[in-house]
């Protein structure tokens, strides 16, 4: 069983030493973090929706002073059980005789699920670890935040080694690392780079890099090179990638990704559990998001070099900073076997982003 777990891993570089051998703008959700240096905010402050100016701002009573114009701030609903339901940015705070504060807040994002109703909270929303009350959607999904901003509410940048990434890329300066070695940048907000450390001390020089070319509130489009060398040959893999993610629901995310082999190898053909690596293939699936953040995956892929279809079945728990994911995998599932190269597997997957 260890050696069906750890198969897909040790994979890309047992190849290698085979080979040698042989829609609208999306509003950013920037969390408390102003330029200039400010008192700590009560994260406990809360304000009370009094009224609706127009459709999109609202006037919002409170007793709290720690609000300042253009912070972004949570609706949490009067509903029992129903949790966040929107964002507002502070655009005018007036200093009431009563000794009360009025704020108006201009809505920025909501739940296509859920009301914003008068009665509704603005509350200050500390998301550097788990909030019960900030519920799975993804209508919620937070695209830009601090750096303390907890892995559970980002968009997932990768769906596993054995089910390939996603459209989205780092946020500048953080980082992805896998327990296999496999370390990713995010250069810059729309440019991510990787490489396979323990591949490329073994020769087997490797690296990828991600591009965000077009990002809206209901889709992303990114595209990709992932190059490979063959340790001691004169031959390199070269795949260009292409991902789009899209909205479908309050709770499902689709992925599509088109990987097309630009340079391969030989036994490209026996390395198709793994995307990107000197075979063609085209995958979609689905992102489901549940209540606590976690996410299912799913959804059948095809590999033109084999003329099979394969496909996944994934569940990956999220924390602060560390994904676990235990998936069922095929790259043939018209095949009874219990291998990664023409049949089903088990796979875990570990990493880790800061």
């Amino acid at each position: 069983m260890l050696r069906l777990v750890l198969v897909l891993t040790t994979c890309f570089v047992s190849f290698m030493a085979q080979a040698s051998s042989s829609m609208d703008e999306e509003v950013p959700i920037i969390l408390r973090e102003p330029a200039m240096e400010m008192p700590k905010p009560m994260v406990e402050a809360r304000g009370r929706i009094d009224s609706f100016i127009d459709n999109k701002t609202l006037r919002v009573i409170t007793t709290a002073s720690d609000w300042y114009i253009g912070e972004m701030v949570a609706i949490e609903s009067q509903t029992p059980s129903v949790g966040i339901v929107g964002f507002v940015e502070v655009t005018g705070i007036e200093n009431k005789q009563d000794g009360t504060y009025e704020l108006i807040c201009e809505l920025q994002r909501q739940s296509r699920m859920n009301f914003i109703q008068i009665g509704d909270q603005v509350m200050h929303l500390d998301l550097s670890s788990e909030n019960n009350r900030y519920k799975g959607t993804t209508d919620l999904i937070i695209k830009k935040g601090t750096k303390e901003t907890s892995s559970k509410y980002k968009p997932l940048f990768t769906q596993g080694i054995a089910v390939g990434e996603t459209a989205e890329t780092l946020w500048e300066d953080e980082f992805l690392i896998t327990w296999f070695g496999q370390v990713n940048y995010g250069w810059k907000e729309w440019l991510t780079v990787s490489s396979i450390i323990p591949a490329d001390i073994l020769g087997a020089y490797n690296a990828t890099i991600k591009s965000r070319l077009y990002q809206s509130a209901s889709n992303n489009f990114a595209g990709g090179l992932n190059f490979a060398r063959i340790p001691n040959e004169n031959r390199s893999t070269l795949n260009l990638n292409i991902y789009w993610d899209s909205i479908s629901s309050e709770s499902v995310v689709s992925h599509t990704l088109l990987s097309v082999a630009l340079f391969s190898f030989e036994d490209a053909a026996n390395a198709t559990a793994i995307k990107s690596l000197g075979t063609s293939s085209f995958q979609t699936g689905y992102e489901f998001i549940l209540d606590n953040w976690d996410r299912v995956l799913l959804g059948p892929s095809y590999n033109f070099e084999s003329k099979a279809v394969g496909g996944y079945l994934s569940y990956v728990k999220i924390w602060d900073q560390f994904h676990l994911s235990f998936s069922l995998n095929s790259t043939d599932i018209t095949s009874l076997k219990y291998a990664p190269e023409d049949g089903y597997y088990l796979l875990f997957d570990a990493y880790w982003r800061f």
